[in-house]
C-alpha cells in the first residue's frame, strides 16, 4: 500500500482496520534529546546510537502470548555505524505452528546517513531480499516489487532513529518499497519495559502502515503495539541474554543468510 497521505491525523488507539502482514511485519523490523534529537545528521554515525545499549531487545506477544523476539545491535565499525537486526517467532494454534516469521538486515551508516542496505526475510516460506546503496541524490533499492530510488534521508523501518518521529515516510526493509504515513505525538505514558515502570512518549502512526511505539527520555526505543488479522501485538523490551549476540549472523531456518559485510 502506498499514496500521499493528506488528511489530518486523528488518532485511534489502534487500528481495526484490515491490511497486509507485510506492510505491518515488513521492517520487522537516540544521547539525550537536546544532542541527537536535533541536528543528528550532522554528527558523525557512531554516535547516533550511543544512548543504545549495544543490544536492544523486545519480546513479542500476539494477545499476550509470547512468540519470538525483535533485537537490535549497534556498534560501530570504522567511521561507521552498523545496525543488525534479527526478528524471528512463531504463532502456533494448539501447539500447532501456522504462522513463522524470520527477518535479518544490516544497515550501514556514514555521515548520519543510510549508505547501504541489506536484509532478508522468511514470510511463511515466502523468501524475499532487498539490497540498497546510497547514490548521489538518493538511495537505490532492488526490493520484491522492482528498482526504486528513495529520497537520500530515507529511514529503514528499524524504528531506532533519532530522526524517526519527525518523518512522513520510510523504507520497507522487508519488500523494498517506501512506505508514507502520518506520525503524531500522544502523551506521554508510564509502561513496563526492563521488567520495570518507564515514563515514556507515545506516538501514533497512521497510513500505508498503522502502530504506536514509545520512546523515552533519551529516545530509546521501549515498546510497539498494533493489531494485524484480529490479534494484538505487542513489542516490550526485555535484557538480552548472553547467548544472543550469536543469533545475529544465524541463517534463517531456510538456510538463506545476509552476505558477508563489504561483499557486493
Amino acid at each position: 500500500m502506498s499514496g500521499t497521505i493528506s488528511r489530518p491525523h486523528t488518532h485511534r488507539p489502534f487500528s481495526r482496520r484490515p491490511f497486509s502482514r507485510r506492510a505491518v511485519l515488513g521492517g520487522l523490523a537516540a544521547t539525550g534529546a537536546a544532542t541527537l534529537w536535533g541536528g543528528s545528521d550532522a554528527m558523525a554515525a557512531p554516535s547516533l546510537a550511543s544512548a543504545y545499549p549495544s543490544i536492544l531487545k523486545f519480546q513479542v506477544t500476539r494477545d499476550g502470548n509470547p512468540i519470538g523476539h525483535v533485537m537490535e545491535r549497534y556498534r560501530p565499525v570504522g567511521q561507521d555505524l552498523q545496525v543488525d537486526v534479527f526478528i524471528g517467532f512463531m504463532v502456533s494454534l494448539a501447539f500447532i505452528p501456522v504462522y513463522r516469521y524470520e527477518h535479518r538486515s544490516r544497515e550501514t551508516w556514514r555521515d548520519g546517513r543510510l549508505v547501504r542496505l541489506e536484509t532478508v526475510t522468511n514470510d511463511n516460506g515466502d523468501a524475499q531480499q532487498v539490497k540498497g546503496r546510497a547514490v548521489p541524490g538518493g538511495f537505490d533499492v532492488e526490493g520484491m516489487e522492482g528498482p526504486v530510488t528513495a529520497p537520500a534521508d530515507i529511514l529503514p523501518s528499524s524504528y531506532w532513529h533519532p530522526r524517526f518521529t519527525d518523518s512522513s515516510r520510510m523504507l520497507d526493509s522487508q519488500l523494498g518499497r517506501i512506505l508514507e504515513f502520518d506520525i503524531a505525538r500522544v502523551g506521554s505514558e508510564r509502561i513496563e519495559a526492563m521488567g520495570r515502570p518507564v515514563e515514556a512518549d507515545r506516538f501514533a502512526m497512521r497510513g500505508d502502515i498503522d502502530l504506536d511505539f514509545w520512546y523515552d527520555a533519551d529516545r530509546v526505543w521501549q515498546k510497539m503495539a498494533f493489531t494485524i488479522k484480529g490479534g494484538f501485538m505487542e513489542y516490550t523490551r526485555v535484557a538480552p541474554a548472553p547467548e544472543d549476540e550469536g543469533q545475529f549472523g544465524s541463517p534463517l531456518s531456510t538456510g538463506i543468510a545476509l552476505p558477508p559485510p563489504g561483499t557486493a
